[in-house]
């Protein structure tokens, strides 16, 4: 028998394979989570210009501060559609990365394995 089909080392490689997605699958929801407070961060500011741009009558403001105003109302929507996108990306994700642990849970029940992964 090869070093190829010794179970102890398929079983290892793919205990290796688990731990290595499990990781990539770390730095990508990392890198998700900080890009989602970059965004939260960056609406907060947007908020508290806004609060206090309104605490000005209306009929006070120049049409360039009512201007501005509107393009800080914006900037806030796309703010938000772009936090709505990383939430869905990140449910995409998990979801995508169950569907490769049950394949590769499968390839290594066909080839006879158990799923300890501990």
């Amino acid at each position: 028998m090869g070093k190829k089909d010794d179970p102890k080392l398929m079983q290892e490689w793919f205990k290796l394979v688990q731990e290595k997605n499990a990781l990539v699958r770390y730095e990508s929801e990392l890198m998700i989570f900080a890009r989602e407070l970059e965004l939260e961060d960056r609406q907060s500011r947007l908020q508290q210009e806004l609060r206090e741009r309104m605490a000005v009558e209306d009929h006070l403001k120049t049409e360039k501060e009512l201007s501005q105003e509107k393009q800080i109302l914006n900037e806030m929507l796309e703010v938000v559609e772009q936090r709505d996108a990383l939430v869905a990306l990140l449910e995409e994700q998990r979801l995508r990365e169950k569907e490769e642990d049950k394949d590769l849970e499968a390839v290594m029940l066909s080839k006879g394995f158990n799923l300890n992964w501990a």
